[in-house]
């Protein structure tokens, strides 16, 4: 029986998995960033004219040990390198390829040994080598994470909540992918030195927890358990008190109560890696919302602009009023339509006007129905006032950089108030504020030892 955690909230699921996947081909030219990580950007290995292969690395940072290698999704001639679109914000550096068609492979990677397979270090080097990062959002480098938890971590998890509305890429993997996944799992309990890994899944995905199940996952290691139905139940530190009743404190990381989370996707990119010897370059995502013509879940690559994925899926039927990538409780808006999928997309979703719950004159009635669902136990209320009068010191008080983004506040505010929008706003506030209060402080000191 997992444990319960705080407050969340239960938004309509909205997923089709019975969809089948639908496998998106590459169009004519792909644009890869240098950037699909949490941590240093990838310095490009290729130039203008190389042939490149398949799965070849053309992106890496080895100094850098907070870093994960990039590799072309298809086979090809690199025509550009420049700063381009990216859906995270600004232009960055990427390299643009002009695919050939043929999906020529690249051999650079081999399936592991079967000594290897059982190799702590050879894993943990495999990931780093096939650029796997955490595939639910995040984008934190894979190995890095579960390299630096040795020896504080005793307890792996594999978060299989798929808690967030539309999204179907994890229960699909599941579902289809079933030893493999469970194969994944072992190799990433193996790089931790652990006996044993949990996979919390919500009871919401019963036919996968029981297909799961089935093909005995005790022998890899790995015991299923399935869990309550309630966002944000795929948080990192939801799951932690869900599995363990363990809870992390503000500011600290899940190595820190003796956990590592990694998710679905991940799990069985560490499969491919190790087994097939197939770097990370594509993912499963879900493309939907009531703006697009044909609603699916699609196996796509890297580098793809989502301009051309949403031709593939027979365009916009209404205007969009909205495009987010994720999903709709703590996805990003995407700004520039001409930006491309990476690593982290979990799903592209297309909303019109109809979904649109903003309002001319939001009014908090002081109901607290935000304090009741907050997951993290903050006060919303109190933190949007301070935010609304620029009270940095009073945002502070209430924690506002605790706030984990999930949205369940503004899902249940009956007065409509951009309480999530205003806390991401805000915490970007306090870092450049913070940012000058250090050069500042820097600068004086060096004034005074002249």
């Amino acid at each position: 029986m997992p444990f319960k955690f705080k407050g969340g909230v239960h938004p309509k699921y909205m997923k089709a998995p019975h969809i089948p996947v639908t496998v998106i081909t590459p169009p004519k030219e792909v644009i890869v960033p240098m950037q699909m990580h949490i941590g240093a950007p990838c310095q490009p290995l290729v130039a203008v004219g190389d042939k490149v292969k398949m799965g070849q690395k053309i992106g890496d940072n080895p100094s850098a040990p907070l870093c994960a290698a990039i590799h072309s999704p298809v086979s090809g001639t690199v025509t550009k390198i420049e700063p381009r679109p990216h859906p995270l914000g600004d232009d960055l550096m990427a390299v643009v390829i002009e695919n050939d068609g043929l999906d020529t492979p690249s051999d650079e990677l081999k399936p592991m040994t079967e000594e290897e397979l059982k190799d702590p270090k050879a894993i943990l080097q495999r990931m780093r080598e096939a650029g796997i990062v955490g595939m639910g959002g995040a984008m934190f480098p894979t190995e890095f994470k579960l390299r630096t938890g040795l020896g504080k971590v005793d307890t792996l998890i594999i978060n299989g909540a798929e808690c967030e509305p539309y999204l179907n890429g994890d229960h699909l993997t599941m579902l289809n992918h079933p030893e493999e996944l469970l194969k994944g799992i072992q190799l990433a309990r193996t790089a931790c030195g652990l006996d044993k890994a949990y996979y919390g899944i919500e009871k919401n995905k019963q036919d996968a927890i029981d297909l799961l199940n089935s093909k005995d996952p005790a022998k890899y290691g790995v015991e299923i358990v399935p869990e309550n139905v309630k966002y944000p139940q795929g948080g990192e530190k939801q799951q932690i008190k869900a599995i363990t009743n363990r809870e992390v404190k503000p500011g600290g990381l899940p190595s820190g109560v003796g956990c590592n989370v990694i998710s679905t996707q991940t799990a069985y990119a560490i499969y491919r890696a190790c087994y097939e010897g197939v770097p990370c370059y594509g993912r499963i995502m879900t493309i939907a919302g009531s703006g697009i013509a044909a609603p699916v879940n699609a196996e796509v690559r890297i580098g793809m602009p989502f301009r051309y994925i949403i031709e593939q899926c027979g365009g916009f039927v209404r205007e969009p009023k909205k495009l987010v990538m994720g999903g709709p409780m703590m996805g990003l808006i995407i700004s520039n339509i001409d930006a491309v999928n990476i690593k982290g997309t979990a799903g592209l979703l297309v909303f019109t006007e109809e979904e649109d719950r903003n309002v001319e004159d939001p009014v908090c009635i002081n109901c607290g129905q935000c304090l009741q669902v907050c997951p993290m136990r903050l006060e919303p209320t109190y933190m949007y006032k301070y935010f609304l009068k620029g009270d940095f010191e009073g945002m502070m008080a209430y924690h506002i950089t605790d706030c984990i983004e999930c949205g369940c506040c503004s899902y249940n505010c009956p007065g409509r108030l951009p309480l999530t929008h205003s806390f991401k706003t805000a915490k970007i506030l306090i870092q450049n504020k913070q940012r000058e209060e250090k050069a500042r402080a820097e600068a004086l000191a060096k004034e005074a030892a002249k």
